[in-house]
């Protein structure tokens, strides 16, 4: 079964260490070759997946019918991905919430709350499966697979990506692509 996602690696770049021209080698400590900002940590609730369902199912911005189905898949695994990152300019971290069904993992919705004043509010809701958002260089990317009405779930169409950022208390799309899976290379 597909599932959109986003797999990102970030590998630092190092330099390697010089020697004089004196003849006697002096070693020199490794320096980045770029320096990035590190990665967010995760807020704590992140880590708590029955804590983090509650907050999602007691969020009014979240619809009923999401609400209601966000239980355990088994045991205390909620059917939640989260990511974290610098979306908003908050007071913390922000959080991104991709709910999902239990069986393939598809997305159902993705959420961002932002934190203010130490509380999580919801600042942006997306409900047209299938799904999926992740925080992208400070960016918010979300991906939805296509598919023409004779595509089988686990062969879509393609899949369209928009890239929003943050402006006057808002998210605002800045880039759209799309991906023809079926298009020849």
């Amino acid at each position: 079964i597909a599932t959109a996602g986003v797999l990102v690696c970030t590998c630092p770049a190092v330099a390697g260490c010089g020697t004089t021209a004196t003849g006697a080698r002096r070693e020199v400590p490794a320096q980045p070759a770029t320096m990035k900002t590190p990665p967010t940590a995760a807020p704590a609730i992140a880590a708590d997946p029955a804590a983090l369902a509650v907050m999602v199912r007691k969020d009014t911005g979240v619809s009923e019918d999401v609400r209601e189905d966000l239980t355990p898949c088994g045991g205390d695994r909620y059917p939640m991905d989260t990511d974290a990152g610098d979306l908003t300019e908050g007071d913390g971290p922000d959080l991104v919430v991709n709910v999902t069904t239990c069986g393939d993992g598809l997305g159902i919705a993705s959420y961002v709350y932002r934190m203010i004043n130490g509380k999580y509010l919801n600042v942006f809701a997306d409900e047209r499966p299938p799904v999926y958002a992740s925080v992208d260089d400070g960016r918010l990317q979300i991906v939805h697979e296509v598919y023409r009405t004779d595509d089988p779930v686990a062969y879509p169409t393609g899949e369209e990506a928009v890239t929003y950022v943050w402006r006057a208390n808002r998210f605002v799309q800045v880039a759209r692509t799309f991906s023809d899976f079926d298009a020849k290379t």
